[in-house]
Protein backbone atom coordinates (compact mmCIF):
# COMPACT_ATOMS: atom_id res chain seq x y z
CA UNK A 1 0.00 0.00 0.00
CA UNK A 2 1.52 3.70 -0.14
CA UNK A 3 3.19 4.78 3.30
CA UNK A 4 2.65 7.80 4.94
CA UNK A 5 4.47 10.29 2.70
CA UNK A 6 2.79 9.52 -0.17
CA UNK A 7 -0.83 9.67 1.32
CA UNK A 8 -0.10 12.73 2.18
CA UNK A 9 1.17 14.19 -0.87
CA UNK A 10 -2.41 13.39 -2.51
CA UNK A 11 -4.17 15.70 0.11
CA UNK A 12 -2.08 17.90 -0.83
CA UNK A 13 -2.40 18.04 -4.09
CA UNK A 14 -6.18 18.24 -3.79
CA UNK A 15 -5.48 21.01 -0.83
CA UNK A 16 -3.94 22.92 -3.41
CA UNK A 17 -5.06 22.56 -6.92
CA UNK A 18 -9.06 21.78 -6.41
CA UNK A 19 -11.10 24.29 -5.91
CA UNK A 20 -14.94 25.13 -5.92
CA UNK A 21 -16.97 27.83 -7.89
CA UNK A 22 -20.71 26.82 -8.31
CA UNK A 23 -23.70 29.98 -8.82
CA UNK A 24 -21.34 32.64 -7.79
CA UNK A 25 -20.19 31.25 -4.52
CA UNK A 26 -16.56 30.18 -4.03
CA UNK A 27 -15.73 28.79 -0.78
CA UNK A 28 -12.21 27.88 1.15
CA UNK A 29 -12.80 24.45 1.26
CA UNK A 30 -10.01 22.63 3.45
CA UNK A 31 -8.97 19.27 2.86
CA UNK A 32 -8.27 16.98 6.23
CA UNK A 33 -6.69 13.45 6.55
CA UNK A 34 -9.47 11.21 8.38
CA UNK A 35 -8.35 10.80 12.13
CA UNK A 36 -6.65 14.22 11.96
CA UNK A 37 -8.13 16.79 14.44
CA UNK A 38 -9.68 19.93 12.69
CA UNK A 39 -12.14 22.30 12.76
CA UNK A 40 -15.23 20.86 11.18
CA UNK A 41 -15.96 24.26 9.43
CA UNK A 42 -18.79 23.27 6.37
CA UNK A 43 -17.67 23.20 3.99
CA UNK A 44 -14.77 20.83 3.97
CA UNK A 45 -13.41 17.36 2.21
CA UNK A 46 -12.12 14.22 4.38
CA UNK A 47 -10.02 11.62 2.59
CA UNK A 48 -9.66 8.04 4.59
CA UNK A 49 -7.13 5.64 3.50
CA UNK A 50 -8.17 1.71 4.53
CA UNK A 51 -6.84 -1.49 3.75
CA UNK A 52 -9.57 -2.66 1.11
CA UNK A 53 -11.75 -5.98 1.92
CA UNK A 54 -10.44 -7.85 -1.23
CA UNK A 55 -7.82 -10.51 -1.97
CA UNK A 56 -4.63 -9.19 -3.62
CA UNK A 57 -4.21 -8.61 -7.52
CA UNK A 58 -1.99 -10.99 -8.50
CA UNK A 59 -1.23 -13.12 -11.77
CA UNK A 60 -1.11 -17.13 -11.93
CA UNK A 61 1.81 -16.99 -9.98
CA UNK A 62 3.79 -14.45 -8.04
CA UNK A 63 6.96 -14.92 -10.29
CA UNK A 64 7.15 -11.99 -12.26
CA UNK A 65 10.82 -12.53 -14.16
CA UNK A 66 14.13 -13.30 -13.71
CA UNK A 67 15.84 -11.88 -10.84
CA UNK A 68 19.56 -12.94 -12.19
CA UNK A 69 21.02 -12.86 -16.04
CA UNK A 70 21.07 -16.48 -15.84
CA UNK A 71 17.69 -17.25 -14.53
CA UNK A 72 18.76 -19.36 -11.50
CA UNK A 73 16.59 -16.66 -9.00
CA UNK A 74 13.38 -15.17 -9.60
CA UNK A 75 11.36 -11.89 -8.79
CA UNK A 76 8.01 -12.09 -7.08
CA UNK A 77 5.62 -9.37 -7.16
CA UNK A 78 2.20 -8.74 -6.53
CA UNK A 79 -0.21 -5.42 -6.14
CA UNK A 80 -1.91 -4.49 -2.76
CA UNK A 81 -5.45 -2.74 -3.23
CA UNK A 82 -6.12 0.31 -0.83
CA UNK A 83 -9.71 1.69 -0.35
CA UNK A 84 -9.30 5.92 -0.85
CA UNK A 85 -12.37 7.72 0.05
CA UNK A 86 -13.11 10.65 -0.45
CA UNK A 87 -16.01 12.80 1.71
CA UNK A 88 -17.49 16.26 0.69
CA UNK A 89 -19.29 17.89 3.57
CA UNK A 90 -21.61 20.56 3.51
CA UNK A 91 -24.55 22.25 5.75
CA UNK A 92 -27.46 22.29 4.69
CA UNK A 93 -28.01 26.10 3.33
CA UNK A 94 -24.52 27.18 2.23
CA UNK A 95 -23.54 30.50 1.40
CA UNK A 96 -26.09 32.11 3.76
CA UNK A 97 -29.24 30.10 2.81
CA UNK A 98 -29.10 31.28 -0.76
CA UNK A 99 -27.98 27.60 -1.88
CA UNK A 100 -29.24 24.20 -1.55
CA UNK A 101 -26.60 22.42 0.21
CA UNK A 102 -27.13 19.06 -1.75
CA UNK A 103 -26.83 20.18 -5.01
CA UNK A 104 -23.36 22.14 -3.85
CA UNK A 105 -21.72 19.24 -2.38
CA UNK A 106 -23.36 17.06 -5.45
CA UNK A 107 -21.04 19.84 -7.44
CA UNK A 108 -17.73 19.18 -5.14
CA UNK A 109 -18.14 15.26 -5.43
CA UNK A 110 -18.05 15.84 -9.05
CA UNK A 111 -15.12 18.23 -9.67
CA UNK A 112 -13.29 16.38 -7.23
CA UNK A 113 -13.63 12.91 -9.84
CA UNK A 114 -12.85 14.45 -12.79
CA UNK A 115 -9.87 16.17 -10.97
CA UNK A 116 -8.63 12.76 -9.40
CA UNK A 117 -9.42 10.80 -13.14
CA UNK A 118 -7.41 13.68 -14.59
CA UNK A 119 -4.58 14.18 -12.51
CA UNK A 120 -3.93 11.37 -10.47
CA UNK A 121 -2.66 8.63 -12.45
CA UNK A 122 0.89 10.61 -12.94
CA UNK A 123 0.92 10.91 -9.10
CA UNK A 124 0.60 7.59 -8.60
CA UNK A 125 2.43 6.57 -11.43
CA UNK A 126 5.86 8.16 -9.48
CA UNK A 127 4.57 6.21 -6.28
CA UNK A 128 4.35 2.91 -8.69
CA UNK A 129 0.42 2.53 -8.02
CA UNK A 130 -2.19 2.71 -10.36
CA UNK A 131 -6.25 2.97 -10.34
CA UNK A 132 -7.72 -0.76 -9.92
CA UNK A 133 -10.53 -0.51 -12.02
CA UNK A 134 -12.07 -3.69 -11.85
CA UNK A 135 -14.64 -2.00 -9.07
CA UNK A 136 -16.86 1.43 -10.36
CA UNK A 137 -15.20 4.94 -9.86
CA UNK A 138 -18.79 6.44 -8.56
CA UNK A 139 -20.20 9.38 -6.12
CA UNK A 140 -22.52 7.89 -3.73
CA UNK A 141 -24.69 10.34 -1.12
CA UNK A 142 -24.19 9.34 2.42
CA UNK A 143 -25.84 12.39 3.93
CA UNK A 144 -26.84 12.08 7.82
CA UNK A 145 -29.44 14.18 9.92
CA UNK A 146 -28.16 15.06 13.15
CA UNK A 147 -31.58 14.93 15.53
CA UNK A 148 -29.67 17.02 18.24
CA UNK A 149 -29.26 19.85 16.33
CA UNK A 150 -32.12 19.19 13.78
CA UNK A 151 -29.60 19.93 11.41
CA UNK A 152 -28.77 17.99 7.63
CA UNK A 153 -25.34 17.29 7.08
CA UNK A 154 -24.92 16.44 3.22
CA UNK A 155 -22.21 14.17 2.46
CA UNK A 156 -20.84 12.70 -0.90
CA UNK A 157 -18.02 10.66 -1.32
CA UNK A 158 -15.86 8.86 -3.82
CA UNK A 159 -13.73 5.60 -3.37
CA UNK A 160 -11.05 5.04 -5.96
CA UNK A 161 -9.42 1.87 -5.10
CA UNK A 162 -5.44 2.16 -5.65
CA UNK A 163 -3.25 -0.89 -7.12
CA UNK A 164 0.79 -0.38 -5.34
CA UNK A 165 3.29 -2.98 -6.83
CA UNK A 166 5.31 -5.15 -4.16
CA UNK A 167 8.32 -6.83 -5.52
CA UNK A 168 10.74 -8.71 -3.58
CA UNK A 169 13.86 -11.62 -4.55
CA UNK A 170 15.54 -14.47 -3.02
CA UNK A 171 18.85 -14.12 -4.28
CA UNK A 172 21.50 -14.67 -1.09
CA UNK A 173 23.96 -12.59 -0.82
CA UNK A 174 26.57 -14.91 -1.09
CA UNK A 175 25.67 -14.98 -5.11
CA UNK A 176 28.49 -13.95 -7.35
CA UNK A 177 28.16 -16.63 -10.56
CA UNK A 178 26.38 -14.47 -12.67
CA UNK A 179 24.76 -10.34 -12.76
CA UNK A 180 21.63 -9.05 -10.56
CA UNK A 181 19.37 -7.87 -12.43
CA UNK A 182 18.46 -4.93 -10.39
CA UNK A 183 15.83 -3.36 -13.34
CA UNK A 184 12.61 -5.05 -14.07
CA UNK A 185 10.29 -3.31 -16.59
CA UNK A 186 7.38 -1.31 -16.08
CA UNK A 187 4.54 -1.29 -18.31
CA UNK A 188 1.43 0.67 -18.69
CA UNK A 189 -1.23 0.45 -21.13
CA UNK A 190 -0.82 3.27 -24.00
CA UNK A 191 -3.51 5.52 -25.37
CA UNK A 192 -3.48 2.79 -28.30
CA UNK A 193 -5.78 0.50 -26.95
CA UNK A 194 -3.67 -2.69 -28.82
CA UNK A 195 -0.26 -1.27 -27.38
CA UNK A 196 1.80 -1.70 -24.27
CA UNK A 197 4.75 0.57 -24.22
CA UNK A 198 7.71 0.22 -21.77
CA UNK A 199 7.74 3.19 -20.32
CA UNK A 200 10.56 3.05 -17.45
CA UNK A 201 12.81 1.05 -15.26
CA UNK A 202 11.90 0.04 -11.85
CA UNK A 203 14.37 -0.76 -9.15
CA UNK A 204 13.28 -3.38 -7.49
CA UNK A 205 15.86 -3.14 -4.15
CA UNK A 206 14.03 0.43 -3.61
Amino acid sequence: MLNEEQRGQLIEDLQKNVHFSYQGYEPDVNVFRSGDGFDRENPYILVEFLPANRKKFQSISDVIGSASECGQYKQYGYCQIELCSIYCYCGEYPNERDLNGRLFTDHMAQTILKYVLRNWESLLWNMYASFDRSEDIIVRDVSTYNPETGTQIYCYSVDLYLRTQMRWNKIPPSHTEDTIMLKAGLYMKSTNEEDYNLLENLNVEE
